[in-house]
């Protein structure tokens, strides 16, 4: 037993494959055989995705073929397969695949590389048999298909193509950017550098002749503002000091800020004044008191007198509804409000009186219906119980007597009914099934009108539930009438005391009328004895002159709010031009520091320029370098091509097809390249047994010879590299082949076990071929081995593996 060959394949419920399969694979070759339909394809697709995890040529057109792995009418499926060791060190030994229609979990035995290796070099699918030639000779992008990566591979050019598709971009600036985009970001930072050289030595310019003009500013502002000492601000000013010396100076705030507090005591005693009365309205003030203690006295007694029922009965009201507001403020509000409540909680009572009446009516005709429907409902089931199992029963008893019935002979007790001058027997069975029925008839629609009662009965005790819930208690039924009552009568009463309650708001009226008139004459004497004097000293304090000596003490404050104006005015003027002068000491500070700031960043942008321009050469240096390393490899790289393709690949394809197909005059083989340099690319061609080019095998061969050069093709590309594992899988290679091809093709396939080691896994649909190669490639010599397996369906459907295993035996027979 050799070490990472295949042994067993289990696979569950795949494709045509329903149930459990296991096909044993631990030999050196396998034959797989089946017919059309029967699975032996899938045989071989389980084993790929077990190896791969994917359908190589299925793969091509995306992951759909995923949801139609599992049997039809099957809950999911599992592929596992075995080896006997592994390939390398470290490496598994088990691969498998669990699947549904929607999951799908490989875990294949080989990693990507392996895998794709596999799908490439070892496993001929039936559907990529027939396409091989068209795949690997007609495509679009020579240097890009599968043929000629694989000659790539072959040939070891790889590294050569690694570097010269690497320094391919050298030969152009415009590719080095696009590969290298740190290259294009240098050849920016060089511009960007210049560009900003540029930028920043125009802006050391402007903000120079900024801080210029804003110094010219600042000496004029500084002039405003009468300082001793005048100062002409330049670059040898000391900005520091002279802020200091403008923030230290700043009084003007603080003599603003007392001038506002004058001018709005001002302002306030202007209103003040002018608020008052232009005449002494002080003679009225005793009349005022009289009229204020007579109306408070009209008020008392009308509370006392006439109002005093009104005021009874809201109290009255308000212990049982508390929103009513009280009599004292507004008598005639209060009288309405109330008025409405108690009308309105008259209503209120008088409805839940009314509403819980009518349910008891209702409860009480309701109690009457469920009596009536339970009574009715108890004669029917006594009718029911009465005769309907017994009707039932006989009446089919009889109707199966009936057909055994011949004459007037009872098929029961024997007894002939002639006897009994009835009529006949049949006609007598009749006649009772017919009154059997009839009664049953009878016994259905009573069963009918139960079942109507029973839900009339289920209705009524429903509305009866709802009615109930609706019902109020006679104690607090009681109470609610009562409350009727006496809330119509509280509401008609109250509407007939509405003249007393306006003569009651009128007169309240009166009285908080004469109070606040009472209530202004005395404010209006404290103003008056407290305002002259302050405003005397205001004005003293301001003008210098007394406020009699004005007309009017109008005129008075009037000078006195000019003035104030004036000197905030002046006040103002000389903070605005300290305060502007700050801005512009900040502003010229400024410009001065950015000045400053930009020279040195100048210095900074062209150190890192002259940087930025050694790195540009240094890589345009790197480039002429790599010009010289690229053509180099190119020409050791078409060497290798031109070499190879004359001799190694092409020989064994050659010798492989002559094998298969010895009487064609047409031989397919690789073009040889024309060119010394330039990328590889892989065509086909034909030549002639005399030696003349011809064209292409799709054009010069026939479709048997077309197969079998698709097929040495295939094994050429198989034995031109070393092998990875000792696998070769063919789903029904032979197409098209007659027998002379087919014996050939057998010799290769043991030549290819035998002679080579590879474990064969081969898939025939033809019985007859079949059973030739199982005769051709049975074991040999010791320790070769043939297993033979037939793919079949049992009744139920379910696919059966059948396997036939051979192993080498001596033949002791000797010849006569």
């Amino acid at each position: 037993m050799s070490a990472g060959r295949l042994k067993t394949l289990v696979i569950r419920n795949f494709r045509s494959l329903r149930g459990e399969v296991v096909v044993p694979l631990d030999a050196q070759v396998v034959l797989v055989h089946g017919t059309n339909g029967m699975g032996k394809t899938s045989v071989l697709s389980a084993l790929e995705l077990a190896l791969t995890g994917k359908i190589a040529h299925l793969a091509a057109d995306g992951n759909g073929y995923r949801s139609y792995l599992t049997t039809l009418e099957t809950g999911g499926g599992s592929i596992e397969l075995t080896t006997t060791g592994p390939l390398r060190e470290g490496a598994r030994t088990v691969g498998g695949l669990d699947f549904s229609d929607t999951t799908f979990k490989p875990a294949p035995l080989l990693d990507d590389a392996d895998a794709h290796f596999f799908a490439e070099r070892c496993y001929l699918p039936q559907a990529t048999l027939g396409k091989l030639l068209e795949l690997y000779d007609d495509q679009g992008t020579g240097s890009t298909s599968p043929l000629t990566q694989f000659v790539k591979d072959l040939l070891g050019l790889d590294p050569l193509d690694a570097l010269v598709d690497g320094l391919y971009p050298a030969f152009n600036v415009t590719r080095i950017r696009n590969l290298v985009p740190a290259y294009r970001r240098l050849e920016s930072l060089r511009t960007a550098l210049v560009q900003e050289r540029d930028r920043t030595s125009q802006s050391i310019r402007t903000t120079e002749h900024s801080r210029d003009t804003r110094a010219s500013a600042l000496t004029v502002t500084l002039a405003e503002l009468a300082m001793p000492n005048p100062i002409t601000v330049g670059p040898a000013t000391d900005i520091e000091a002279l802020r200091m010396q403008l923030e230290t100076e700043r009084s003007e705030e603080r003599v603003l800020a007392d001038l506002g507090g004058v001018r709005s005591h001002i302002t306030s005693l202007l209103e003040r004044w002018r608020s008052l009365p232009s005449t002494d309205a002080g003679h009225d003030r005793a009349a005022s008191e009289r009229a204020e203690a007579n109306a408070a006295e009209a008020l008392r007694m009308w509370r006392a007198g006439v109002g005093k029922e009104l005021g009874d009965l809201i109290a009255t009201l308000r212990t049982q509804l508390s929103d009513i507001p009280e009599i004292d403020d507004e008598p005639e509000e209060a009288r309405a409000f109330a008025a409405r409540r108690a009308e309105a909680e008259a209503t209120r009572a008088a409805s839940l009186v009314k509403t819980s009446n009518a349910a008891a009516e209702k409860v009480k005709a309701l109690n009457l219906t469920v009596q009536r429907a339970t009574a009715r409902i108890d004669e029917l089931n006594n009718a029911l119980a009465s005769g309907a199992e017994d009707a039932r029963s006989l009446a089919t008893a009889l109707a199966g007597v009936a057909p055994h019935v011949e004459g007037d002979i009872c098929p029961v007790c024997d007894r002939n009914f002639a006897d009994q001058d009835a009529g006949s027997l049949s006609a007598h069975i009749a006649a009772k099934i017919a009154s059997l029925t009839s009664e049953v008839g009878r016994l259905q629609a009573l069963s009918a009108e139960r079942a109507e009662e029973s839900t009339r009965l289920a209705v009524a005790q429903r509305d009866l539930l709802s009615a109930t819930s609706g019902l109020i208690d006679a104690e607090e039924l009681a109470d609610l009438t009562v409350r009727a009552s006496q809330m119509a009568d509280a509401a008609q009463r109250l509407k007939q005391m509405a003249i007393i309650a306006e003569e009651g708001q009128r007169l309240t009226t009166e009285a908080r009328s004469a109070r606040d008139v009472v209530a202004a004459a005395r404010r209006l004497d404290e103003v008056s004895t407290s305002l002259v004097p302050e405003i005397e000293q205001l004005v003293q304090s301001m003008t210098g002159t007394s406020a009699s000596g004005f007309q009017t003490v109008d005129a008075a404050l009037a000078e006195a709010e000019r003035l104030v104006g004036e000197r905030i005015r002046a006040a103002e003027a000389v903070l605005a031009a300290r305060v502007r002068a700050l801005s512009e000491l900040d502003l010229y500070a400024t410009d001065s520091a950015r000045i400053e700031m930009l020279n040195n960043e100048l210095e900074a942008i062209k150190t890192r320029l002259v940087i930025v321009e050694s790195a540009i050469a240094e890589v345009d240096t790197d480039r002429e370098h790599a010009k010289k390393v690229s053509n180099a490899a190119d020409r050791v790289r078409a060497g290798i091509v031109k070499k190879v393709f004359n001799t190694s690949l092409n020989k064994l394809w050659r010798d492989l097809f002559v094998r298969l197909a010895p009487s064609e005059q047409f031989v397919p083989q690789f073009q040889l390249p024309s060119q010394e340099g330039g990328k590889v690319e892989a065509v086909l061609e034909t030549l002639h047994r005399s030696g003349k080019a011809s064209g292409s095998p799709g054009a010069m061969l026939s479709q048997g010879n077309l197969n079998t050069a698709a097929l040495t093709l295939f094994l050429a590309l198989h034995l031109s590299v070393p092998s990875r594992f000792p696998w070769l899988v063919l789903d029904d290679p032979v197409q098209s082949m007659d027998d002379v091809h087919i014996a050939q093709f057998a010799a290769l396939l043991r030549t290819l076990a035998k002679g080579l080691g590879r474990q064969l896994i081969v898939a025939v649909h033809e019985r007859a071929l079949f059973d030739y190669l199982t005769l051709e490639l049975s074991p040999s010599f010791p320790g070769d081995s043939l297993i033979a397996v037939e793919i079949t369906r049992n009744f139920d459907g379910d696919a059966v593996a059948t396997p036939a295993s051979f192993a080498h035996h001596e033949d002791h027979l000797i010849a006569a």
